[in-house]
């Protein structure tokens, strides 16, 4: 019994995510991307930097600071005037 249950919901979750993939697949051929979304060769080719170590190194840090006006981090190097009212910087 539990075993057909758990086939039954295999199927189930292999035809929904089926349907995910292939609504995206024509989605993204379409150029109606949504923000933020990546193609499947884009996602392999990310995850293959950063496996190889082709990112930054996370021994370096980079300083920030929160801007008092807008509550952004900016950082501490090259600060500049953001151009809103009341600035600091």
């Amino acid at each position: 019994m539990f075993l057909k249950i758990a086939i039954l919901v295999a199927i189930v979750a292999a035809v929904w995510f089926g349907f995910k993939y292939l609504e995206r697949r024509d989605r993204i051929g379409d150029g109606k991307r949504r923000v933020g979304e990546r193609s499947f060769t884009e996602r392999l080719r990310k995850s293959g930097r950063n496996k190889s170590g082709g990112g930054s190194d996370p021994s370096q840090v980079e300083e920030t600071e929160s801007c008092p006006t807008c509550g952004a981090f900016v950082s501490v190097e090259g600060i500049s005037n953001c151009g809103k009212q009341k600035c600091p910087y």
